[in-house]
């Protein structure tokens, strides 16, 4: 007899490591190893139990399907840099080729249990093509960073808008991912890096500046005024004149307690 799938909304997180397709096979098997490895020990130090998630390999990443337990801002505020963390001691001294370098997704979506096909469901499409999308993938590349996140419109809205999270708003950019059938807005946050400009992408990836002091780049010198070499003109400076030459020469005994002396041109 066949069981009827459980229908639930759940957490999705999803990572997918960049250039795995282009590299041999011994960095693929480096890869795969490092992933659960490293992703484990990040959640285990912020009091994250792994064990309990329903997780899936994908050879280059994961998809993972939390307990209701797990909620959000534990993700946002602990999870994600703690895994930005464990990905810079991992790549710390390595050459750029052997960087490994992910792209996270963060989805709260329908997802259907079954005993014999784990999970399916539209929550689980989406948390796949958003972290598959090009527009993920251009704001790795640009950002130069080891790890990039985009959460979806249902986490955005319900958790980073309402200021349940100790992220702002301004620390995401929208951007909009387009892959195949699915174009839906997505917000992307580069840990420990901040968009210059928070209007958008702009169709893709923007640069980003490292926060380093908590400001933004200093602002540029405001231009001096237009200067005119015409006297009597806006702008325009004193009269130059040829400085006067004065000598004095006194003979004898001078009293001069009330004097004045100056010059006149």
């Amino acid at each position: 007899m066949t069981q009827t799938p459980d229908f639930g909304r759940r957490l999705i997180v999803t990572v997918d490591a960049k250039g795995y397709g282009s590299s041999d096979e011994l960095t693929q098997h480096q890869i795969q190893e490092a992933i659960p490895v490293l992703l484990t020990a990040a959640a285990e130090r912020v009091g994250l139990d792994r064990g309990t998630w329903h997780v899936s390999t994908t050879g280059d990443g994961e998809m993972a399907v939390l307990p209701t337990t797990v909620e959000e801002p534990r993700l946002l505020d602990l999870y994600v840099p703690e895994v930005a963390y464990v990905l810079r001691r991992h790549n710390h001294n390595r050459t750029e080729a052997g960087r490994l370098r992910l792209r996270m997704v963060i989805h709260h979506g329908s997802a259907v249990s079954s005993p014999t096909a784990g999970y399916s469901g539209n929550g689980i499409v989406t948390a796949a093509r958003v972290v598959d999308s090009d527009a993920l993938r251009d704001v790795l590349a640009g950002s130069g960073a080891d790890l990039v996140v985009a959460v979806t419109a249902p986490v955005h809205q319900d958790v980073v808008a309402q200021g349940h999270t100790r992220l702002r708003p301004e620390d995401f950019v929208l951007t909009t991912v387009r892959n195949k059938e699915y174009e839906e807005p997505v917000w992307v946050h580069v840990p420990g890096h901040h968009p210059r400009r928070p209007g958008g992408f702009g169709g893709g990836a923007t640069a980003l500046s490292p926060i380093t002091s908590g400001m933004g780049p200093a602002p540029s010198p405001a231009p001096e005024a237009a200067r005119s070499d015409r006297p009597g003109e806006p702008g325009a400076g004193p009269e130059p004149r040829d400085s006067p030459a004065v000598t004095n020469v006194m003979h004898g005994d001078v009293d001069a307690s009330n004097a004045v002396f100056g010059v006149r041109y």
